[in-house]
């Protein structure tokens, strides 16, 4: 091993009051340390698995904003896109983005102003689950319309599915 030129530091030590070393009973320094069999290593939590579904982000296109922010919104179907949730209780933490199953169709001005407005969380929240609501019902439409195609059918399945959100004794 290879030395340094730094000397060593000294160890500056208070002097000793002989009537307050009487008075404090002395504690060595591992005497309430657990023994290393039972001290665990921190563990991190095991992520859970993104619910993606490419078919229903893409189902998103040309379709009318739901998000309909008053002042905001323009109803430009040419802009429309997939508007996650920016809620925690939908999986939104960190870099990670909220399931597919939790979001809803909005224009790019609506989105943008849900991702990045000065508006306050309370009414990006309201705004949001209002569209989700909506968003449902229209998956319900395209999940048992027979006009739609079955990988329209198909996503919007797989969505209702996963919120439980499929009518009891509903067959497509």
């Amino acid at each position: 091993m290879k030395r340094t030129g730094f000397k060593p530091r000294a160890q500056h030590r208070e002097p000793r009051d002989p009537d307050r070393a009487r008075a404090t009973p002395t504690v060595t320094p591992g005497a309430f340390r657990a023994p290393q069999s039972v001290v665990a290593a921190p563990v991190a939590a095991p992520k859970s698995a993104a619910h993606r579904n490419a078919h229903l982000r893409e189902m998103a296109r040309g379709m009318p904003c739901l998000l309909r922010v008053p002042g905001v919104c323009t109803q430009d179907r040419a802009t429309v896109v997939c508007c996650h949730s920016n809620l925690s209780i939908h999986g939104k933490a960190g870099a990670r983005k909220a399931d597919d199953h939790y979001s809803v169709w909005g224009c790019a001005a609506c989105h943008q102003w849900l991702d990045q407005g000065a508006a306050p969380r309370a009414q990006k929240a309201a705004a949001f689950m209002s569209a989700h609501l909506a968003q449902v019902l229209e998956w319900r439409a395209i999940a048992f319309d027979t006009n739609s195609s079955p990988r329209d059918r198909g996503a919007a399945l797989w969505a209702l599915g996963l919120l439980n959100a499929t009518p009891a004794g509903a067959q497509p």
